[in-house]
């Protein structure tokens, strides 16, 4: 069984009955915003009687959302399209997360054993590499789902779970970009998926003395005509009491980094770009991240060399 672990924080609870329908209130509120008709709700006493009723309205109207999207993704046809998003699970500070708290979605058709379309759901998170980050690969895919199966509670396996309401809403966030581009073809897609930019945290002892190389770094330098160390210098930031440089200009260094941020500032919230090769699109290097969006643990593995149709 495809058993993946709950997306988003659980609620902690606090020690005072006043403190815990604080949380809760918040809980509801970030599961569940934006619902304008149901907005109200959330500042009325919240007894267990109206929390389960407010809850069922808001699952509903989710489920509604749901059952939309799925009428016009069917409308829409051929689509050899995949959209790209994110999610974060942690402090933002100076447009920066840790890489720890970065999580890659992508969302696209994929033909089934069934000669059936799925609408593939997945979930990746980032580690440190000798030679960078690697976003993805079977062992870092979080989740694993099909949207187009519709959501239940307790949903398991390729089913989302419906109690569970924030991957399903980024999901259709992301549904609905492909069904944008998918009816307007005066919309261009991205020849590609980009990823995020990285830095590379050094602690003020670390910094000292060090030096940049590789190919990016030669080609900014030629981009403002200044030499190589003068470029390298020139382009740092600090934050917290760390040093920040490109990864893929000290990703030699690794061993000596202190944490991995990603760049959420320069970082589009949502992508759309082509899929004319599945899963040759999802797979690559960019600077010094390479990733894998297709592999997967809860997947049978595809034969070496064996490309999938596009639809």
């Amino acid at each position: 069984m495809n058993q993946q672990p709950a997306s988003g924080p659980r609620l902690a609870l606090s020690s005072t009955p006043s403190e815990n329908l604080a949380a809760e209130h918040q809980q509801l509120e970030a599961d569940w915003l934006p619902c304008p008709s149901l907005y109200l709700f959330l500042f009325l006493p919240l007894s267990h009687q109206r929390r389960s009723f407010v809850t069922a309205q808001l699952r509903e109207s989710l489920l509604d959302d749901w059952r939309r999207s799925m009428a016009q993704r069917q409308s829409t046809g051929r689509r050899p399209l995949a959209a790209f998003g994110s999610m974060v699970d942690g402090p933002v500070r100076n447009g920066l997360v840790e890489l720890d708290h970065m999580t890659l979605v992508v969302l696209y058709n994929e033909p089934s054993s069934h000669d059936q379309l799925v609408l593939r759901l997945a979930g990746y998170s980032g580690t440190q590499v000798p030679w960078g980050v690697m976003w993805g690969g079977a062992e870092q895919n979080r989740f694993f789902k099909d949207l187009s199966l519709q959501p239940v509670p307790q949903g398991r396996g390729l089913r989302l779970d419906l109690a569970r309401p924030r991957l399903l809403r980024i999901g259709l966030q992301l549904e609905r970009e492909l069904d944008r581009y998918a009816r307007h073809p005066a919309l261009p897609p991205r020849p590609n998926l980009r990823l995020p930019c990285l830095w590379a945290a050094f602690t003020p002892q670390h910094a000292v003395g060090l030096a940049g190389d590789g190919p990016e770094l030669d080609a900014y330098a030629r981009r403002v005509r200044k030499p190589v160390v003068e470029a390298f210098s020139a382009v740092h930031r600090r934050h917290y009491g760390l040093v920040l440089h490109p990864l893929a200009w000290v990703s030699r260094h690794g061993e000596r980094t202190a944490a991995i941020f990603v760049d959420l500032a320069r970082f589009p919230g949502r992508q759309v770009f082509r899929l004319d090769d599945l899963p040759g699109n999802l797979a690559g290097y960019q600077d010094a991240a390479e990733f894998n969006l297709f592999e997967s643990r809860f997947r049978r593995r595809i034969p070496h060399g064996h490309r999938l149709a596009v639809v």
